[in-house]
C-alpha cells in the first residue's frame, strides 16, 4: 500500500477497533469482537451506491384539486431540507445526534456512552449516528449482529464523505418512522398535527411551516421507539420524551428556558389519524383498480405487479377524471328522486362522450355500505330495452332504414328461439322508427334476427360490451344478458361521439414526483364502432323516445336530448340512457342484492333522475346541437321480418303502441336457454349476496 494511502486510513482503522470494543464490551453481542475487528479490513470493498428507493404515498385528485384519496404501503411524502423547518431539524438533532454536525458519520464517544450506560443502568442504548441509522435503514438490513454493526460502521463513514451533512439529513428525515403509520417527517407532521382554516368545517393536516416548537420536539422524541412512546397510546411516555427533546435543544443553545417552559404546556395531539392507505369510496378504489389493471395505463409498467408497485410506492399524482359539480349533481339527483324501499337503490355513470372521460359514478348504496361497485363490477345487472340500441345501430349500420315496416305483433313466436310478447299487447305493422321510440318487443325480435346475431353481437363488443357472455338467444335484443351500467354508457357515448367508442377514462393525467407527466388521456384516442351516419341516423330515431315515446320523463328543456328506456321482469330492474353531445349517461334503478320486483319502468324513476342529474350537471353550460340525421334516415321504406330484410314494403294496418311495456316470455322446450348469471367478480368487489335469475325479455 502507498504511504500516503496508509495514512489515510489509519484513522478509519482506529475508529473501526474503538467501535467494536465498545461493542463487544457492551454485552449486545455476546461473542468475540477481534475477529471481526480483523476482518474489517475488508471495508475497503464496501462501496456506496445509491440509497434505496423509498416507498412513497399516491395520492388522488379530482378534476377540482381537491384530494380524493391517498393509496400506498407507506404513507410518506419526501420533502427537501429547505421545506423542513430549522425548528425541526435541530429537535431531531439535539435528540438523535448531537455531533452531527462535525462527526465523520460515527461518534466513538456516544457509542463508548452508551455502552456503559447498558452496563450501569440496564437500559438500551444504541450510540448510532444519524448517518449509521441512515445507512441502516437504506444499505443493509435491520439484522443484529457484530458484524452487520461494523459494515454500518464503515459504511457510515463512506456515506459521510460522499453525501454533504445537508443531504445525509434530508435523507433520513424522509426516511425515518415516526409511529401512526407515517414515514418521513412531512407525512408524520400532516397525519399527527391538525390546523382549522378559516370558513372550513373539517380539520386539516398540518404543514410543514406550521409546526411549533412543542410538535416538534414530540416528533424527535418518537424516533427511538415510535409506537412506544405513541401520544395517542401512550401519553405520558410521548411527555416524557417531549420534555427530554426540550432539555436537550435547551442544552444545546438551541432554545430558551422561557421557550422550553412555553412548549411544556402545549397539550399533545388528540386526533387520532387513519392508519391504512386504502379507498375509502368507490372512486378511489376505481382508479386504482384501473391503474393496476387497465392496459391503458402499460405506461406504469408491463405487468400488473409493475403497475401495482409503481402506483404504491411511487409517489405519484393521480388526477381523476371526477367532475365534483357532476358528481355531486348525480349524487344528489339520485338521493332526491330514489323512493324509500328498503335494498332499493340506484347507480349512475356520466361519460363525456368526446373523450370517454367518466365525470361522475354512483356505485349504489355507498362504499361504506357495500363496497360492491354496481356500475361498473361484472357482470351487472338486465339493462332491458336499453340494449335495443344495439340491435337498432347494427340494423342501420347493415342497409336498414328507420322507414322500414316491420310487424310488432304481440306475441311472437320465433321455431327454435322461443317466443316473446308485448307485456302491454299493441301490434301490427309499423316503421322501425316508431317501435323504437314505443320499445316494441316484438319488432326489435323481429327486427334483431332479420340483422343477425353475428352482426348484433360484434356491433355490441365494438360499441362498449366488454364482458364475452353473450349469446345468440331471442332475447338477447331485449337486455336479458347482463352488462354493467358503465358498459352501457360507454355504448351511449359511442352513439353520441358519432359513432367513434372512447373507452372509459377514470384518470386524466399521472405525474411522477419529478414533475414529469407520465400518462396524458388526451393521448388515447377512440375507434371508431359504427359509421358516423349511422350514428347520425339513430341519433335522430332516439330523440323520438324522449319527445313522445317511453321516455318523456327525461326531457331536458329545449336542450337536444336522446334516450333510451329500459324495464325487466317484474319491474327488477329499471333503466335509462341517454346523451346531450357533451354528456352521456347510464342510470340503473333496482334492489342491490338481488332482483326483487318494484323498481317500475325504465321510464319513470331512471328516467326522472337522468333529467334532474343532466339539468344540474349542465346548467350554465352551452346548449349544443346534434349533427343532421344524415342520409341514412332518408333511405326508402322496405319491409322487416325474421328472414331478413326486403325492399317490399309490408302492407300498413292499423298499429296499436303501448305507452309502457315488460316481457313475460319463455323460450319452447328443447330452445335454447339464457346464460346463467356468472357468480365471480374482481377480488377488488363484494358480489351480491344473490345472485339475480336470468329473465327472458325487457321493455322500456
Amino acid at each position: 500500500m502507498h504511504p500516503v494511502s496508509e495514512l489515510r486510513q489509519r484513522p478509519l482503522l482506529l475508529t473501526i477497533g474503538v467501535g467494536a470494543v465498545v461493542l463487544a464490551v457492551s454485552g449486545l453481542f455476546l461473542v468475540p469482537a477481534i475477529s471481526t475487528v480483523v476482518g474489517a479490513n475488508d471495508y475497503r470493498s464496501l462501496k456506496i451506491g445509491t440509497l434505496r428507493a423509498l416507498a412513497q404515498r399516491s395520492t388522488v385528485y379530482d378534476m377540482g384539486g381537491n384530494v380524493l384519496g391517498v393509496l400506498g404501503t407507506e404513507n410518506r411524502a419526501e420533502a427537501d431540507l429547505d421545506e423542513v423547518p430549522q425548528i425541526i431539524q435541530l429537535a431531531v438533532i439535539a435528540v438523535e445526534d448531537q455531533t452531527f454536525w462535525e462527526n465523520n458519520g460515527i461518534d466513538a464517544t456516544g457509542m463508548a456512552r452508551a455502552a456503559i450506560n447498558n452496563i450501569t443502568s440496564g437500559e438500551v442504548q444504541g450510540g448510532s449516528t444519524i448517518t449509521q441509522q441512515l445507512v441502516k435503514n437504506r444499505i443493509l438490513t435491520p439484522k443484529r449482529s457484530l458484524q452487520r454493526k461494523m459494515r454500518e460502521i464503515v459504511l457510515a463513514m463512506r456515506l459521510n464523505e460522499k453525501f454533504s451533512k445537508r443531504e445525509i439529513l434530508e435523507q433520513y428525515l424522509n426516511t425515518v418512522y415516526f409511529g401512526q403509520g407515517s414515514y418521513g417527517v412531512k407525512s408524520a407532521v400532516e397525519r399527527f398535527f391538525v390546523a382549522q382554516d378559516a370558513g372550513t368545517t373539517l380539520p386539516r393536516g398540518k404543514r410543514l411551516d406550521e409546526v411549533t416548537l412543542a410538535e416538534a420536539a414530540l416528533l424527535a422524541g418518537l424516533i427511538s421507539n415510535p409506537e412506544g412512546n405513541n401520544p395517542f397510546a401512550f401519553p405520558d411516555r410521548a411527555r416524557v420524551r417531549r420534555s427530554l427533546a426540550l432539555d436537550q435543544m435547551f442544552a444545546q443553545g438551541y432554545i430558551t428556558a422561557q421557550e422550553a417552559a412555553a412548549a411544556e404546556q402545549e397539550p399533545l395531539p388528540a386526533i387520532m389519524p387513519e392508519q391504512e392507505l386504502r379507498p375509502r369510496d368507490s372512486w378511489v378504489e376505481e382508479v386504482q383498480d384501473r391503474l393496476i389493471n387497465d392496459p391503458m395505463y402499460a405506461v406504469l409498467g408491463a405487468t400488473v405487479a409493475e403497475r401495482e408497485s409503481r402506483v404504491l410506492t411511487g409517489g405519484l399524482e393521480i388526477h381523476a377524471t371526477l367532475d365534483p359539480k357532476v358528481q355531486a349533481a348525480a349524487q344528489s339527483a339520485i338521493d332526491e328522486i330514489l323512493p324509500e324501499k328498503p335494498g332499493f337503490t340506484g347507480a349512475l355513470v356520466a361519460i363525456d362522450p368526446r373523450t370517454g372521460q367518466v365525470k361522475a359514478m354512483v356505485a349504489g348504496p355507498g362504499f361504506e355500505a357495500s363496497q360492491y361497485n354496481i356500475a361498473t363490477s361484472p357482470p351487472g345487472r338486465q339493462s332491458g330495452s336499453t340494449w335495443k340500441v344495439i340491435t337498432l345501430a347494427a340494423a342501420l349500420e347493415h342497409g336498414f332504414s328507420p322507414n322500414d315496416q316491420v310487424d310488432g305483433s304481440s306475441p311472437c313466436k320465433f321455431e327454435g328461439l322461443g317466443e316473446t310478447q308485448n307485456a302491454e299487447g299493441g301490434g301490427g305493422t309499423m316503421t322501425l322508427r316508431a317501435a323504437s321510440a314505443h320499445s316494441v318487443n316484438c319488432a326489435f325480435a323481429r327486427t334483431e334476427l332479420a340483422v343477425g346475431f353475428d352482426e348484433v353481437m360484434p356491433t355490441a363488443h365494438a360499441m362498449g360490451i366488454t364482458q364475452e357472455t353473450l349469446q345468440p338467444i331471442l332475447t338477447l335484443t331485449l337486455g336479458t344478458i347482463e352488462s354493467t351500467p358503465l358498459e352501457m354508457a360507454t355504448v351511449t357515448a359511442t352513439i353520441a361521439s358519432g359513432g367513434v367508442r372512447h373507452d372509459p377514462v377514470f384518470v386524466s393525467k399521472i405525474v411522477d414526483p419529478d414533475g414529469s407527466v407520465v400518462f396524458d388521456s388526451a393521448n388515447v384516442q377512440g375507434t371508431r364502432a359504427i359509421s358516423e351516419d349511422a350514428a347520425a341516423c339513430e341519433i335522430d330515431i332516439l330523440r323520438g323516445v324522449i319527445t313522445g315515446g317511453t321516455g318523456t320523463a327525461a326531457k331536458l328543456g329545449s336542450r337536444p336530448v336522446f334516450g333510451k328506456t329500459g324495464t325487466t321482469d317484474e319491474k327488477a330492474d329499471a333503466n335509462f340512457l341517454g346523451a346531450t353531445p357533451q354528456l352521456a349517461t347510464f342510470v340503473w334503478h333496482g334492489n342491490a342484492t338481488a332482483r326483487v320486483p318494484g323498481a317500475g319502468f325504465g321510464g319513470q324513476i331512471p328516467a326522472r333522475i337522468f333529467a334532474a342529474f343532466m339539468n344540474r350537471a349542465l346548467a350554465g353550460e352551452p346548449v349544443m346541437t346534434f349533427p343532421a340525421k344524415g342520409p341514412f334516415c332518408d333511405r326508402p321504406a322496405g319491409s322487416i321480418t325474421a328472414e331478413g330484410r326486403s325492399d317490399k314494403v309490408l302492407s300498413t294496418s292499423t298499429t296499436l303502441l303501448p305507452t309502457e311495456e315488460t316481457p313475460t316470455t319463455a323460450p319452447p322446450s328443447g330452445s335454447p336457454a339464457p346464460p346463467p348469471t356468472p357468480t365471480t367478480t374482481p377480488p377488488t368487489t363484494t358480489p351480491p349476496t344473490t345472485t339475480p335469475p336470468t329473465t327472458t325479455g325487457g321493455g322500456p
